[in-house]
Order: C-alpha cells, then structure tokens, then sequence
C-alpha cells in the first residue's frame, strides 16, 4: 500500500473509499501529469504531486496512529479486566 501512496497517491483514496479525499488528490494528481504532458509546465508538475503525496501520506499517518491507538486501548482494556477479576491492583 505504501508504493501506491508514493506512485499513485489517489489510489490510496480509491481503496479506503474515501470520496472526498479521492476527488480532491486526483485533481493534484492529474494537474501533475498535465503538466508533464505538456512539456513546457514540466517544472510544475513536482509542485502538484507533492501536494498530492503529502495529502495522501498525512492520511495515511493518521490511520496508522488510529489503529495504534486501538490496539493499545484493548491491550489495556484486557488488563483492566484481567486485574477486576483477580481482585489485585493492575501491574505496570
């Protein structure tokens, strides 16, 4: 998934179905490869594919620290119960 966010940053968009995000990247996105095509904006198109790479990255990034966040409330969550039902304070 990560080359997808690196290549084709609306992509990333596209199997996460988020709309919003993916109409906004894929005009960055293709404002890049216009001007690729059109050879003399060529100098532009690193321009929009930034934009569209750090949107896409920065979204990425959150969700990653979503589910890190997840995964560390249910481990704790586990031990909280683990602790009730022993009848002993929790461990660190």
């Amino acid at each position: 998934m990560i080359l997808g966010v690196i290549f084709i940053p609306p992509l990333y968009f596209l199997t996460r179905k988020k709309w919003g995000h993916f109409v906004i990247n894929s005009f960055f996105y293709g404002c890049a490869c216009l001007c690729i095509i059109v050879f003399a904006l060529i100098f532009m198109a690193p321009f929009f594919w930034l934009i569209a790479f750090a949107h896409a990255v920065w979204n990425y990034k959150k969700e990653m620290a979503n589910k890190q966040a997840e995964y560390l409330a249910t481990k704790m969550a586990e031990k909280m119960r683990e602790s009730a039902s022993s009848g002993l304070p929790p461990r660190s």
